[in-house]
C-alpha cells in the first residue's frame, strides 16, 4: 500500500509528475468544479485548486480517487510532452544560484526516456527527488535572494515528501526537523507548507477507526492555526479521500465537519468544494440508504427506477460516449449481461452526454440492451445530486436499493456476480439481439 501510495502522490505533485505516468498504470483524469465553473484537469499532475497568485503552489492533487476519463467535452485536448532522457541530470552540477535553479527546473520536466513500469517509474522519481534535494540545498548555502530562497527551500520540502514517502526515514526526520527550522526562521507560509507535506507523509500510515480519528484531530488543529485558502481546500479534499477509501462510514462525518469547516470562511473556493463534500457524503450514505435514478428514457418515458429494480441486482454505468475507455468497457458489460441477466441481473446506463443527439447516434450504431437514462434537457440530475465525477463509474446495488459496491469494474466486478449469483458459464451472445435503446424497463 506504501509503495502504491507513494506513486499516486508522486503522479500527482506538479513539481514532479508532469503529465507522465508509468505504462502500467491505467490512464484517467479528474474533473472539478472551480469558482462555479466545470475545469478538466486534463493531465495528472493537474493541480485541483491552483492558485498561480500564491506564492507557494501545493501540488497534491486527489491522489487517492483515480478514475477512468473524465468529465469533458471531446474538444478539450492535451498536448502529450515528448520524453527526455535522463543522461547525467541527476549528477547535481556546480554553479550559481541563478544557475542551479535553472538545472532545478529542467529537473522538473525531465520525465523517462521511454515508457517504464511502475517499479523503475519509482526508482526514477527517487533519482530525481535526491538531486533535487542535493540542489535546493546548494542553493541555500549560497547567498541567494529572498525569491530564490524561497524556492530552493520549497524545493527541499517537497523532495523531502517525496523521499520520506518513498520509505526512507531519514528522509521523513529531515521533513520534520526543517520545518521547525522554518517555523523558528519566522517563515510562515513555508512551514505551514511543510506541516501539509507532513501530513500527506502520514496518510499511507493511517489505516484503522482510532488512527483515523487521530490523525483528523490533528488535521483540524493544523486547519485552526491559520487561513482556509487553495492549498488548504486542496489538503482537506486530498486526505478525506483516503479516509472515503479506506474507512467510508468515519469519512461520512468527516465530510460534515469539512462542510461545518467550509461554512465559516469567505474564501471564494468554499462554497464549491462544500457542495461537492456534501455530494460525496450523500453518495457514501448509500450504503445504507437506498439510491435513486431518476430521469427519461430516450424514447420520451420517465423511468422508474423502483420498478425497474425490483427483485434484481442492478449495474448502475455512469459513462458517456466521449469517454474512451467507457466505449471500450461496452463489449465486457455485454458479455457480463448475457452471463447474468437469466439469474438476476439488471444493468441501467446514466449518460453524462452533454449532447443528446450524438448520444442517439452513437446508440444507432452500437445498439445497447439496457435502458440508457438522460435528464429532460440535459444530463440526468443524479450525476450531480450523488457527485459523479469521473467515468466510467459504475456501481452495484443489491435487491433492496442499496449499493453494494462503489467500484464495480473489471474482475471487482466479476468477483461480486460471482458472489452473489455463482459462477456462471459462457455467455450465449447468440440470444436475443439488443433492442433499441430506451425500449425496455
Amino acid at each position: 500500500m506504501l509503495e502504491i501510495c507513494t506513486l499516486f502522490v508522486w503522479g500527482h505533485l506538479e513539481f514532479l509528475g508532469g503529465s507522465f505516468r508509468p505504462v502500467d498504470a491505467e490512464p484517467f483524469c479528474l474533473a472539478a468544479s472551480y469558482q462555479g465553473e466545470a475545469s478538466l484537469l486534463a493531465e495528472p499532475g493537474s493541480n485541483l485548486f491552483e492558485s498561480r497568485s500564491a506564492s507557494i503552489r501545493f501540488g497534491l492533487a486527489v491522489p487517492l480517487q483515480l478514475q477512468l476519463c473524465a468529465v469533458a467535452a471531446p474538444s478539450s485536448t492535451t498536448t502529450e510532452q515528448s520524453l527526455v532522457p535522463a543522461g547525467d541530470l541527476f549528477a547535481v552540477p556546480e554553479g550559481s544560484v541563478a544557475e542551479l535553479l535553472e538545472y532545478i527546473e529542467q529537473l522538473r520536466r525531465l520525465k523517462p526516456q521511454e515508457p517504464i513500469d511502475s517499479d523503475r517509474f519509482a526508482q526514477f522519481q527517487r533519482q530525481k527527488a535526491e538531486a533535487l534535494l542535493k540542489a535546493a540545498e546548494k542553493v541555500l548555502t549560497q547567498k541567494p535572494k529572498e525569491a530564490q530562497w524561497t524556492e530552493a527551500a520549497q524545493t527541499k520540502l517537497e523532495a523531502l515528501g517525496l523521499l520520506a514517502l518513498s520509505g526512507d526515514p531519514d528522509a521523513k526526520k529531515q521533513l520534520d526537523g526543517y520545518v521547525r527550522n522554518l517555523q523558528t526562521l519566522r517563515k510562515r507560509e513555508l512551514a505551514r507548507y511543510g506541516r501539509a507535506v507532513l501530513l500527506a507523509v502520514h496518510v499511507p500510515k493511517t489505516n484503522t477507526s482510532q488512527e483515523i480519528k487521530k490523525w483528523f484531530k490533528e488535521f483540524v488543529q493544523f486547519l485552526s492555526q491559520g487561513p482556509l485558502g487553495p492549498r488548504e481546500w486542496e489538503l482537506m479534499d486530498t486526505l478525506s479521500q483516503r479516509i472515503e477509501r479506506e474507512n467510508p462510514a468515519v469519512a461520512v462525518e468527516i465530510y460534515r465537519q469539512l462542510v461545518l469547516a467550509a461554512a465559516k470562511t469567505r474564501d471564494p473556493l468554499a462554497a464549491s468544494v462544500a457542495k461537492k463534500w456534501e455530494e460525496k457524503g450523500r453518495r457514501l450514505e448509500l450504503l445504507t440508504k437506498p439510491i435513486q435514478i431518476v430521469g427519461f428514457t430516450l424514447d420520451g418515458r420517465e423511468f422508474q427506477w423502483d420498478r425497474f429494480r425490483q427483485g434484481k441486482i442492478v449495474l448502475v454505468d455512469f459513462w458517456a460516449t466521449w469517454c474512451g475507455w467507457c466505449v471500450r468497457e461496452i463489449p465486457e458489460l455485454m458479455e457480463v449481461y448475457q452471463k447474468y441477466r437469466d439469474r438476476g441481473l439488471e444493468i441501467v446506463g446514466v449518460s453524462a452526454d452533454g449532447n443528446r443527439k450524438e448520444l442517439e447516434e452513437f446508440l444507432g450504431k452500437t445498439p445497447i440492451p439496457w435502458p440508457i437514462v438522460y435528464g429532460r434537457n440535459g444530463p440526468s440530475p443524479t450525476l450531480e445530486y450523488y457527485g459523479i465525477q469521473a467515468f466510467p463509474t459504475m456501481w452495484l446495488v443489491g435487491k433492496d436499493g442499496k449499493v453494494i459496491s462503489f467500484n464495480a469494474r473489471g474482475e471487482n466486478l466479476r468477483r461480486e456476480l460471482e458472489r452473489l449469483f455463482g459462477a456462471a458459464g459462457p455467455a450465449n451472445l447468440s440470444v436475443d439481439q439488443p433492442l433499441p435503446p430506451g425500449k425496455r424497463q
